[in-house]
């Protein structure tokens, strides 16, 4: 849970500092908006059963919005409705992948850590 929250701090600040401060990233930038919210999607649905993976990622959308806002209340940063589009189509692909494929990857992961001999 803590390194999940450690990804949503990374995010924040990755979208609210300016952005000639982060260097040594050369993925596009819509590259990088789908990855890092799809990542926070497979992650955090992960942690959490299937019938929660609307909800996730429901306040991931919102946390895209809200970062938005308050990236056009910076006087180096803008609002940009296609980074919006990039954490959607970023969380939709988590989703996707979360429900077909890595649903409840960490419970798994964990029974196997601890319960394995």
């Amino acid at each position: 849970m803590a390194f999940g929250w450690g990804l949503v701090a990374a995010v924040t600040v990755g979208s609210l500092v300016p952005s000639g401060l982060i260097r040594g990233i050369s993925l596009s930038d819509k590259l990088m908006h789908a990855g890092s919210y799809c990542l926070l999607m497979i992650w955090f649905a992960g942690l959490y059963a299937r019938r929660r993976h609307v909800l996730i990622a429901a306040v991931l959308l919102m946390l895209g919005l809200v970062l938005e806002i308050l990236q056009h209340r910076t006087s180096y940063r803008m609002f940009d409705l296609t980074d919006m589009l990039a954490n959607a189509v970023g969380v939709a692909a988590g989703f996707v992948v979360s429900f077909f494929v890595l649903e409840g990857w960490c419970q798994r992961l964990e029974k196997r850590l601890l319960f394995d001999d």
